[in-house]
């Protein structure tokens, strides 16, 4: 049987017709699938992941709101002792001299000590920040490089301010015979070489917390 051309081109488009409708029929069911898939599997998971990063959010802010804490406790840093009402000349004298009659003396400074040593200024003044190094060296999170960088470096160069600033600070003796600041041998106030402070300590502080400038008051 001979075809005319004509109905082997018709016969070819019907199958091109029947082949394409074929084909748009399996695409749209195979997009319907894939989006019941993402909508029910992956979307349940997505919200999952997004559950648990909103999670880590929150904790990591937890976190950096505990750090803040912490590192608010106490002066924390090297405060300037020329601008101090008298709240904070309070509390920086009482951080000072915890730490000094706590932690320098006993286990640090007991040969180059001297009662007198907070009448000195600038010795007062590299104390403080001494301090407030050593509290930063010892964090619980710090590395050991901190401390080792406190006992290597800082506490030398203060313990050399130290010995200079309280040379001619002593007991009488024929090396010196005119101490700047004497300690009493005898009597009431009589004082060990190594005590923390003499007895004008708490006069001394008194003193300085009433000359600073009153906490200002909030606005309203």
């Amino acid at each position: 049987m001979k075809l005319e051309p004509g109905d082997m081109l018709l016969a070819l488009a019907r199958d091109l017709s029947e082949t394409r409708t074929t084909l748009t029929s399996d695409l749209a069911d195979l997009a319907g699938r894939l989006e019941a898939v993402e909508s029910a599997e992956y979307g349940d998971a997505i919200a999952g992941l997004r559950k648990i990063l909103g999670d880590l959010v929150v904790a990591v802010q937890e976190l950096q709101e505990e750090e803040e804490e912490v590192a608010q406790e106490g002066p924390g840093t090297a405060p300037n002792w020329v601008e101090l009402d008298k709240e904070e000349c309070q509390e920086l004298w009482d951080w000072l001299l915890t730490w000094c009659a706590k932690v320098l003396l006993p286990v640090y400074a007991a040969d180059v000590w001297r009662p007198c040593w907070f009448r000195h200024t600038q010795l007062k003044i590299q104390l403080t920040w001494l301090c407030a190094y050593w509290h930063w060296a010892y964090e619980k999170t710090a590395p050991p490089t901190r401390a080792a960088e406190w006992h290597s470096r800082w506490w030398p160069a203060v313990m050399k301010v130290m010995k200079d600033e309280l040379k001619e600070c002593g007991y009488i003796s024929e090396s010196l015979r005119d101490p700047v600041h004497v300690i009493q041998q005898e009597g009431d106030d009589a004082l060990s070489y190594d005590d923390f402070a003499d007895h004008g300590l708490l006069a001394y502080v008194a003193a300085d917390v009433a000359r600073r400038p009153d906490p200002e008051k909030p606005s309203k």
